[in-house]
C-alpha cells in the first residue's frame, strides 16, 4: 500500500472541494515560538474546537513525520485538557502515517496546544458536504486499508479513538494513505479492552454501546461500518436520528437498508462491522461476533467470510431466550446461560463490566437490564465485582442452583441459592417470627458467613444480621425491635412504682441481661432508668423476730448476689457498696467474686518472671485494697484461704509455691470449675475501672480480667476475655489492659 498513489479522479474530487473562511475568535499566538516552533499565520478556517494556526519548526529535531514540507499546523484548543495528557504521550509515540503525528504539545496561558502536520488536502467529511461520493474502488483500495492500520496502531497503542468518521479522515500530503486526525475525545484504555465514560461523541456514528458509555476497540470498527457506508452512499444509514430518549430505546434500532446499487462484498463488510452482540468478542473462534482489525485484512484479501449472526439460529424447541456467546458456546437457555456464568466468574464480571450483558438483556427485557446496569454501578462504586455479579444472577434467574444448593444441618433447611435465603428470611421479619430469625444466626451464623462469602458471593449473611440485630431476647420473650422492649419496660416501671423493690429483684433477677442490653444505644436510657431501683436499699436483715424468737431468712444459694464493703465505682469519687456474686457456698462459708471488675491494674510493675506469690497484684489485693474496701468490723469476717497455685494445663508453665490470702485471683481450674460457660465469665468493669487503661469491647461492653495462673511462660499471666473465653497464653506482667476481679471466702452469719 505504501506505493500506491491516489486515482485522478480521487485527487479531483478531493481538490473540488474548498474551505469556507470563518474568523473566529480566540486569543492570538502569531509570531510566538511554542515548543520550537514559530507561528507563521492564524488561519481563517472553521474548527468548532480551536484557533488553526500555520507554523514552522525551527529547533530540535522531529525525528518522524509525513509531511512533505516544513510547514505544521498548530491547534491552539478553546477547552482545558482538550486532549488528555496520557492520550498525547500514547500518540508521540505511534510511528504510522496513517495516524496524524503530535509533532508538540504544551499549554500556553492556560490554552493547551498540538502541533501536527500541515495537510493540504480537506477531510473526507468536507468532500461529502460538497456533494461528493467514494467509489467502492476508493474504498478498498485506498481509504479502507488505511483507516484499518491506522486503528490498529492506535489501539496497540492502548487508544480509543471514539470519534471515528469521515470529517476526522484526511488525505496525507503524499498521497498515499488516508490519515486520522482529531484525537479531542480519544482516551487511554491501557491495557483494557474497554472503557466506561460519557463524551461528546458523534451519535450517529456511535455503536449502541458506544451510546451507553461503554467503548470498546470493536466501538471504534463500529464507526468505521457506519462511515463506509456515507461515504458510498452520501448519507447515514438511518438518516439524520435523534439521540434515545432511554437507554432501553438504544436497542430498538433499525437495521441498516442498503439501497440498491450498493456491492455485495462491501455490503457483507458493513453488517460485520456494525454487528451489536458483543457477547462473543473475545472468542477468536466465533464467527457471530462484531469484525475488526482482521476481518477487515481478511475481506480486503479477497476472503469471503459469514455475516455475524447467521449462525446463531435457535434450535428446535427453543425457550425464545434470544442466543447469548460465553466461553466459545452459544446458549439459548437462560438457566443454562446463567449455571456458565456462575461457573466462570472471572469472566462472567468482565461481560458485565463491559456492557455486553447489559446490552443483551435491554434487547428483550428491561426490567433486567435495569438490574444489570444497576450492578455495573455498584461495581464501579468499589463493591466486590464477584460478589455483585452473583446477586444480579440470582435475581435474573431466582430458580436456579447457582453456584451450590445449601442444606442447612441435618436437612432443617434446603436453600437452592442466596436470593432464596434471602426470601426466606424476610418472611419470617414480615411474619414476626423473631425466635426463628435468632435462632438461625445463633445455629448456622459462621456457617452461613463462609457459604455467603465463599460459595454464594452474596451478602445474605449481612442481611440476617440486619435482620435480626434490632431484636432484643429478653429471658422467654423475644421483641422485634429496641422500641417494642422499651415500651415494655416503661410499662413495667409504671405499674410497679408504688412497689419499687418488685423493681429491685427484677433488676437484680435480669442484671447480666441488662448490663449487656444497655450497650445498645437505643436502649441505654431507659436500662439505666429502670437499674436505679437495683441501688434501693434491701429491707432489714431478712429476720423476722417475734416474741424474742428470731426467724432467718432463706439460705443464701450459690449464684445469687450480695453486698459487701465498698469502694469507687462511679465517677463521682463518693466509694458505693460493692455487689458480689456468689460462687460456692460451704456451710456458714461462701466463696465470693466481685460481680464487676473494679480496677484496671497490671499483674507486676515490671517486665520480669513472676508468679502469684511475689507479684505486685496479690501485694495491693491483701493491703491497699483490703484496707480501702472493708471497714475493721468486714475485715474479721474475710477469712484466709490458702491457695494451690496449679501449673499452667496448656503450657506447663509452673505456677509457683502455695500461698495463704485472704483476697485473691482465680485460677484458670476454678474459673472453670465454678463458672459454667463463656457467657456467665463475662464481665464488665466498674465505670471507674473503665476510667483506666483497661480494653473494654465495644460490641458487648465487656474486659479483660485477670487469673493469678501463669500463662505460656512467668513473666505472662492468664486471662479471661471480654468473649468469656479462658486466655491461657495470657498477657505480659506489665500489660495495662487487665482488670481486677477481687475473689475471697467470708463468714455469712456474721453479715446478718
Amino acid at each position: 500500500m505504501s506505493e500506491r498513489n491516489l486515482s485522478n479522479d480521487f485527487l479531483n474530487l478531493i481538490n473540488r472541494t474548498s474551505a469556507e473562511d470563518l474568523t473566529l475568535g480566540c486569543p492570538d499566538v502569531t509570531g510566538l515560538v511554542l515548543s520550537g516552533y514559530r507561528v507563521l499565520e492564524k488561519l481563517k478556517v472553521e474548527s468548532g474546537e480551536a484557533d488553526l494556526y500555520i507554523c514552522r519548526r525551527i529547533g530540535g529535531e522531529y525525528s518522524w513525520t509525513v509531511s512533505t514540507s516544513d510547514r505544521y499546523m498548530l491547534k491552539l484548543f478553546r477547552r482545558p485538557n482538550a486532549v488528555k495528557d496520557d492520550v498525547l504521550s500514547r500518540l508521540k509515540s505511534i510511528r504510522n502515517p496513517c495516524v496524524a503525528p503530535v509533532c508538540a504539545s504544551g499549554v500556553h496561558e492556560n490554552y493547551q496546544y498540538v502541533v501536527m502536520p500541515c495537510y493540504k488536502y480537506p477531510s473526507l467529511g468536507r468532500v461529502l458536504e460538497d456533494g461528493g461520493r467514494f467509489s467502492e474502488g476508493h474504498l478498498r483500495k485506498l481509504i479502507i486499508p488505511s483507516v484499518n492500520e491506522g486503528l490498529r496502531a492506535l489501539h496497540e497503542a492502548g487508544i480509543l479513538h471514539k470519534d471515528l468518521k469521515p470529517a476526522n479522515l484526511i488525505p496525507d500530503n503524499s498521497g498515499e494513505h488516508i490519515v486520522i486526525i482529531d484525537f479531542g475525545i480519544s482516551t487511554n484504555a491501557g491495557s483494557k479492552s474497554f472503557v466506561v465514560t460519557r463524551t461528546g461523541m458523534s451519535p450517529f456514528y456511535a455503536a449502541p454501546e458506544a451510546l451507553r458509555g461503554v467503548f470498546h476497540r470493536e466501538s471504534d470498527y463500529y464507526s468505521l461500518g457506519i462511515t463506509i457506508f456515507e461515504l458510498f452512499t452520501g448519507h447515514l444509514p438511518f438518516g439524520d436520528r435523534e439521540l434515545p430518549e432511554s437507554e432501553e430505546a438504544e436497542t430498538a434500532e433499525p437495521e441498516i437498508v442498503f439501497p440498491e446499487n450498493f456491492p455485495e462484498d462491501l455490503r457483507t463488510l458493513v453488517l460485520g462491522l456494525t454487528y451489536k452482540d458483543l457477547s462473543g468478542r473475545d472468542d477468536p473462534d466465533n464467527p457471530d461476533r462484531r469484525w475488526g482489525y482482521d476481518e477487515v485484512r481478511r475481506w480486503l484479501n479477497g476472503e469471503k467470510l459469514p455475516v455475524p449472526g447467521a449462525s446463531r439460529r435457535a434450535p428446535e424447541g427453543d425457550s425464545g431466550f434470544p442466543p447469548y456467546r460465553f466461553g466459545g458456546i452459544t446458549y439459548h437457555d437462560e438457566g443454562e446461560l446463567i449455571k456458565a456464568l456462575f461457573a466462570a466468574p472471572e469472566k462472567a464480571a468482565e461481560d458485565l463490566i463491559r456492557g455486553t450483558l447489559t446490552y443483551h438483556y435491554l434487547s428483550f427485557d428491561a426490567a433486567k437490564g435495569d438490574l444489570c446496569k444497576s450492578a455495573i454501578r455498584d461495581i464501579e462504586a468499589g463493591g466486590d465485582r464477584i460478589r455483585i455479579l452473583f446477586d444480579l444472577l440470582y435475581k435474573l434467574c431466582p430458580k436456579c442452583e447457582g453456584q451450590g444448593s445449601a442444606v442447612f444441618g441435618e436437612g432443617e433447611f434446603r436453600f437452592r441459592n442466596a436470593e432464596e435465603f434471602r426470601s426466606y428470611i424476610e418472611g419470617l421479619r414480615d411474619e414476626g417470627r423473631f425466635y426463628e430469625l435468632l435462632n438461625l444466626r445463633s445455629c448456622y451464623g459462621k456457617a452461613l458467613k463462609d457459604v455467603s462469602e465463599k460459595v454464594w458471593h452474596s451478602d445474605v449473611h449481612d442481611e440476617l444480621e440486619r435482620l435480626a440485630a434490632p431484636c432484643v431476647k429478653f429471658g422467654e420473650r423475644i421483641f422485634g425491635n429496641e422500641n417494642d422492649f422499651i415500651a415494655f419496660l416503661k410499662e413495667l416501671i409504671a405499674a410497679n412504682r408504688d412497689t419499687p423493690l418488685n423493681l429491685k429483684r427484677f433488676v437484680l433477677e435480669h442484671q447480666n441481661t441488662l448490663d449487656t442490653l444497655r450497650a445498645r444505644p437505643l436502649l441505654e436510657e431507659t436500662i439505666t432508668e429502670l437499674m436505679k431501683y437495683g441501688s434501693l436499699k434491701s429491707p432489714g436483715n431478712g429476720i423476722i423476730t417475734v416474741n424474742g424468737i428470731r426467724y432467718p431468712r432463706t439460705e443464701l444459694r450459690s449464684g445469687e448476689c450480695l453486698t459487701f464493703g465498698s469502694y469507687w465505682q462511679e465517677q463521682s469519687g463518693t466509694k458505693t457498696p460493692i455487689e458480689w456474686l456468689v460462687l460456692q457456698k460451704n456451710g456458714n462459708e461462701a466463696l465470693i467474686i466481685s460481680r464487676y471488675a473494679l480496677e484496671c491494674r497490671q499483674y507486676h510493675h515490671e517486665y520480669a518472671d513472676r508468679t502469684w506469690e511475689n507479684c505486685d497484684l496479690r501485694k495491693w489485693l491483701n493491703g491497699e485494697f483490703l484496707r480501702t474496701a472493708f471497714s475493721e468490723r468486714e475485715q474479721r469476717l474475710i477469712k484466709e484461704s490458702r491457695l494451690g497455685n496449679e501449673d499452667n494445663p496448656e503450657y506447663r508453665t509452673r505456677g509457683g509455691s502455695d500461698t495463704r490470702d485472704r483476697v485473691f485471683c482465680l485460677s484458670i481450674s476454678e474459673a472453670r470449675r465454678y463458672f459454667s460457660d463463656d457467657a456467665s465469665r463475662q464481665c464488665r468493669p466498674t465505670r471507674f475501672a473503665a476510667d483506666g487503661s483497661c480494653f473494654v469491647d465495644d460490641a458487648n461492653g465487656c474486659c479483660y480480667w485477670w487469673l493469678r495462673s501463669p500463662g505460656h511462660y512467668q513473666y505472662r499471666a492468664a486471662l479471661v476475655n471480654s468473649d468469656g473465653e479462658l486466655h491461657l497464653s495470657g498477657a505480659t506482667v506489665l500489660n495495662v489492659i487487665g482488670t481486677v476481679r477481687p475473689a475471697m471466702r467470708i463468714v455469712l452469719n456474721s453479715l446478718i
